[in-house]
């Protein structure tokens, strides 16, 4: 393989989507190959002081402004969820400064990439990819159920799916056989199936998520053999394509600065596995209400817990204030309230720490399963639903207690289900599980399927076979 030869990552502008792109330009330069890592002005500059070596290069491209959301927003970090539907619907106006630099760098033969690596959810880059004769991989950040899921749900008509009272929706097609709750599924599209804009938004991404699939040259997944690798049958069935899990097993982290951040000094005084760490991710911000549901149920438990608390980006809002009055007080010689970010993975891989309570986001809950640690999860929005299926259905590590970004869950049930996890036989049944799936992906040597992949996107280019 020509030391020049390298590849085209482009993901969705959001950092669940940058954060696994991130991981496989990483195992990528592993193989001896050169990223140029595609993304909008403001995210290339900050993942530029990243300093991630010289075989990844950030390559900027400016986004047009599009109307609906503030100027110069180049990235889904701090949006609504209308907003950032509005963002996904309208990313196709990256694909002018996509072509002006493919133009610059097919000018020299030798630098034409061997492949472009896109988010399915940029199905435009198809069109992109055609043009200038360069295969195109499509990478699902999410896990292998998931895209499956996903898959089956935007490729069938949107009417016949979230229509009618409620029930149950019932999948059946080739290898995908199970069940999802009518509430989740209509929470998937968005939470309102009655809005003119979201249905609309809703149409041009379904449209671009086919689009996407159905010119790929290969499929690659943000899974780990041993998790949810078993769906990777399925969307090798739809497409016709080879598809592997891609994911890069977590490990614990080294000693560095996260692992000396007060949280961590206060876990070291901790009882092995004898903590609840609450945490919902940096894109999704409680309400007044749900933080003082959980607070209750939280205290009540009587159990020892780390609770990040974020307050909305952009925003004057300090969410710590909706706590309850005396709530830090009573539980301050067992619980942690911190106020902004915390080192999530260094917190889950932590011998004190005993279960996640989670929103049930992919890369968390590939974190958790990564560091043996069983959940408590309250999905709300988009493939959340399908990843604590999987996680309280499938591997059964993991209880839940709500679901929906708008909802308010019961005090009594966080209580008793902290309970359940923490304490009683259910929740040491869960993670007995937990450590036995980890132990499993531990003994995986996970190169191999980078190394098949690397050696099929150089025979693409050996053969000529263009898709």
């Amino acid at each position: 393989m020509a030391e020049s030869e390298h590849v085209v990552l482009f993901p969705f502008i959001a950092q669940g989507h940058i954060i696994p792109f991130l991981k496989l330009a990483k195992l990528l330069v592993s193989q001896g190959l050169t990223v140029s890592f595609l993304t909008t002005t403001k995210n290339a500059s900050k993942l530029q002081s990243q300093a991630l070596g010289s075989h990844i290069r950030f390559i900027p491209l400016s986004l047009p402004h599009i109307d609906g959301l503030p100027h110069g927003c180049d990235t889904a970090d701090s949006l609504t969820l209308l907003e950032n539907m509005l963002l996904l619907s309208s990313a196709h106006k990256l694909s002018a400064p996509f072509e002006e630099w493919l133009q610059q760098v097919t000018s020299d033969p030798s630098q034409k990439p061997l492949c472009i690596i896109s988010d399915v959810f940029l199905g435009w880059t198809a069109d992109s990819a055609s043009r200038f004769g360069i295969p195109r991989v499509v990478f699902h950040t999410t896990g292998a159920m998931g895209a499956s899921i996903l898959q089956y749900l935007f490729t069938n008509p949107l009417s016949e799916l979230i229509s009618g009272d409620g029930g149950t929706v019932k999948i059946r097609d080739l290898s995908l056989v199970l069940n999802l709750s009518h509430s989740a599924v209509v929470e998937i599209f968005g939470n309102n199936s009655d809005s003119p804009d979201l249905l609309r938004m809703l149409e041009t991404f379904r449209h671009n998520y086919g689009t996407a699939k159905r010119s790929c040259a290969a499929t690659l997944v943000n899974t780990l053999d041993g998790v949810d690798a078993e769906y990777v049958r399925y969307l090798e069935e739809t497409s016709g394509k080879p598809a592997w899990p891609i994911a890069l097993p977590l490990r614990n982290p080294q000693k560095g600065v996260q692992n000396e951040s007060e949280c961590i000094r206060w876990l070291d005084t901790q009882e092995q596995n004898s903590v609840l760490f609450v945490s919902f991710g940096s894109q999704l911000f409680l309400s007044e209400g749900q933080i003082k549901a959980l607070a209750r149920g939280i205290e009540a438990s009587e159990q020892p817990f780390i609770w990040s608390i974020k307050d909305p980006v952009g925003s004057n809002i300090n969410s710590c204030e909706f706590l309850p009055e005396g709530f830090v007080e009573a539980t301050k010689d067992r619980g942690m309230v911190v106020h902004g970010w915390v080192p999530q993975q260094a917190i889950l891989f932590h011998p004190s720490t005993a279960c996640f309570m989670s929103h049930c986001g992919w890369n968390s809950t590939l974190e958790s399963v990564c560091a043996g640690v069983s959940m408590v999860v309250w999905p709300m929005i988009f493939d959340q639903f399908i990843n604590a299926k999987l996680v309280v259905e499938q591997l059964r590590i993991g209880l839940q207690i709500c679901e929906g970004w708008d909802k308010i869950p019961n005090s009594y049930i966080i209580e008793k289900t902290i309970k359940a996890a923490m304490i009683e036989e259910m929740g040491k049944e869960m993670h007995e599980r937990a450590g036995k799936i980890k132990e499993s992906i531990e003994d995986m040597s996970w190169n191999s399927n980078v190394e098949t992949f690397v050696s099929y996107i150089v025979s693409l280019r050996s053969h000529q076979i263009l898709n």
